[in-house]
């Protein structure tokens, strides 16, 4: 009876919260149009608001690796929306992401997407796809590091599904580095209906060059950065459940 007390208060103030803190970011944002770092302040603000209120403890390891980055295309495991509240944690400064071109209809949260200088794909028209990543070549030019999360749908924590090749010709293309990023599997590690409602360990891995890498060895880079973060997310999630 008391998780459940729990769970829903919870859910209500999640509700709460998250519409307070979209509309005011909203006409903050207003004043900041297409500001790279408004991405970063709307990150941070829902990460410190959500990880204390559902009281999960999430440890950060490899930060070190972000400080000293220069203009990168960060990599991701996608499990759910919640990737925004454990990602939020760690979010660099002039970083735009990629996201799907429906995000512009959302109400409110589409409108502070779009804010923040962020990149709308189209993936049902390969003509328009190509001209979004010419401007992925721009941003990332003008110094700006793209967030993107390779696998394109959420897994729901049923382990690292396939990665799409467009990240991979963004880092090439540009010469700029790769940067790995995973988190634990938070499916069965995270009940919000317990005070303490669970642990999720993130950890930046070592950066991927391109500098040497051609376009056409890109299968190789796919397929060794998959194989490294799914080996890296497996790691982390014995250490959640106590088996090192």
């Amino acid at each position: 009876m008391l998780g459940f007390l729990i769970k829903v208060i919870r859910y209500f103030l999640i509700v709460f919260l998250f519409t307070f803190i979209n509309i005011f970011c909203l006409i903050f944002f207003v004043f900041r149009y297409k500001n790279p770092n408004n991405n970063y302040l709307y990150s941070r603000i829902l990460s410190h608001v959500f990880i204390k209120l559902l009281r999960v403890k999430v440890e950060y390891r490899g930060k070190n690796n972000l400080k000293v980055m220069n203009s990168s295309v960060l990599i991701a495991n996608h499990q759910s929306y919640f990737d925004s509240v454990i990602f939020g944690g760690i979010f660099p400064y002039k970083t735009v992401v990629m996201g799907k071109k429906s995000l512009i209809w959302l109400p409110i949260f589409g409108w502070i997407f779009l804010l923040g200088g962020n990149l709308f794909i189209n993936r049902k028209n390969h003509a328009k796809a190509m001209d979004t990543m010419k401007v992925v070549d721009t941003a990332i030019q003008q110094g700006r590091s793209l967030w993107m999360f390779p696998e394109g749908t959420r897994s729901h924590g049923r382990g690292l599904n396939g990665f799409k090749k467009g990240a991979f010709y963004a880092a090439i293309q540009n010469r700029v580095n790769i940067q790995p990023i995973v988190s634990s599997t938070f499916r069965n590690a995270i009940d919000i209906s317990k005070w303490n409602s669970g642990k999720v360990l993130v950890e930046v891995l070592d950066p991927i060059p391109t500098l040497d890498v051609n376009v056409e060895d890109i299968e190789t880079i796919v397929n060794n950065a998959h194989t490294l973060m799914k080996n890296k997310i497996a790691s982390l999630d014995k250490e959640i459940q106590g088996v090192l």
